[in-house]
């Protein structure tokens, strides 16, 4: 096998352990021993594809802003109506989050802007293809006579993902509590409150 598959081999099994493991203990108690023996990869070998436990997570936190990204492109290029594609989003979104909530959180927290590095240089322009791709979106919207034509696309963007990316973590956090309080179940209040988001755009 040539070197630069053999490398992004154990670079993807590296991952997929990490992953697992990220999920199941969470960050900190997650230890790079850990990880390398769910990877069945000896320590100096893992080093050699990532020098930290920080470094495996960063990775990761970059592969599902990819993921994302591809979500906004298809609310911002798909076909059907703004609304559909709006509610496409939301529940895509959503569904990332049932599979992975540990990175999922993990994406909506702080990350370094330490641009000189490799990794966060990638997430940034992750991240601002995503805010790209999202007023590609709004635009859509507006020109589709849903979205008023005063709205600030920009500060916009950072609403409707800190919204959407809010509502989704209230869902799964709180689930217990609005099945006892307003005998609502998770899908019915995602639902509610991604109208009500989309109402306050129009």
């Amino acid at each position: 096998m040539p070197k630069k598959k053999w490398v992004e081999l154990h670079t993807e099994v590296v991952m997929m352990a990490a992953e697992k493991l990220f999920e199941k203990k969470g960050y900190d108690a997650t230890s790079v021993d850990d990880i390398a023996y769910e990877s069945s990869i000896c320590k100096s070998t893992l080093y050699v594809y990532f020098d930290s436990k920080e470094k495996i997570w960063d990775t990761l936190m970059c592969r599902y802003m990819e993921y994302l990204l591809a979500d906004a492109r298809k609310a911002a290029d798909g076909e059907g109506s703004f609304e559909d594609r709006y509610y496409t989003l939301c529940f895509d979104i959503a569904s990332k989050f049932e599979e992975h909530p540990v990175i999922y959180r993990g994406t909506l927290g702080k990350i370094s802007m330490d641009l000189e590095q490799e990794i966060y240089k990638k997430i940034y322009e992750v991240g601002e293809a995503t805010n790209e791709a999202i007023a590609d979106f709004i635009k859509s919207g507006i020109k589709e006579g849903v979205v008023r034509k005063d709205i600030d696309i920009y500060p916009a963007v950072i609403m409707m993902w800190s919204s959407i990316s809010g509502i989704i973590l209230m869902a799964n956090d709180k689930e217990e509590y609005l099945k006892m309080r307003f005998n609502m179940s998770k899908e019915d209040y995602l639902k509610k409150a991604f109208k009500m988001l989309l109402e306050g755009v129009k």
